[in-house]
């Protein structure tokens, strides 16, 4: 099927970590989507953590050029198995504020989720079990993500 997209063209992503080294992955794709606090929640009766980012679609970005138009696309990001959520450097009531991700680590039985801002949260869990996949339609973007040099 994917020999039938255009190449410059990708489809959605729906992808599933269960360890650390899928989890980079997803990581990567979702490093600098957008987060807006009330597109969070914490759902106890189904232990699960959900929230919808607006993910910028790297995967299209590393091989463009700096004439191309990039993209982002909305993104549910499910975390299973969660038990109760510790906030740091903000509150679920600060319902209009918006963060950008900028990574997700998963160690001591709990995935984190890093924001700008000095802002996190930390799901507990027993196993590592987190899903993303992209919906609705892509729209564009001039902005580019910058993190200056960086040094492997």
């Amino acid at each position: 099927m994917a020999d039938d997209l255009p190449e410059n063209e990708a489809g959605p992503l729906k992808l599933r970590a269960v360890d650390s080294q899928d989890l980079a992955v997803l990581a990567a794709f979702l490093q600098d989507a957008i987060v807006n606090v009330s597109e969070m929640a914490y759902l106890p009766e189904q232990r699960m953590f959900v929230l919808a980012v607006c993910r910028f679609r790297w995967e299209l970005a590393l091989s463009a050029t700096p004439e191309d138009v990039f993209e982002r696309v909305s993104c549910a990001v499910t975390i299973n198995g969660v038990d109760m959520p510790k906030y740091r450097g903000f509150s679920l009531k600060e319902r209009s504020r918006t963060m950008p991700l900028l990574t997700l680590t998963f160690d001591e039985n709990a995935v984190t989720l890093t924001f700008g801002g000095d802002a996190a949260v930390k799901l507990p869990v027993a196993e590592l079990d987190l899903r993303i996949e992209d919906f609705g339609e892509c729209w564009p973007t001039k902005t580019k993500p910058e993190h200056g040099n960086i040094t492997l």
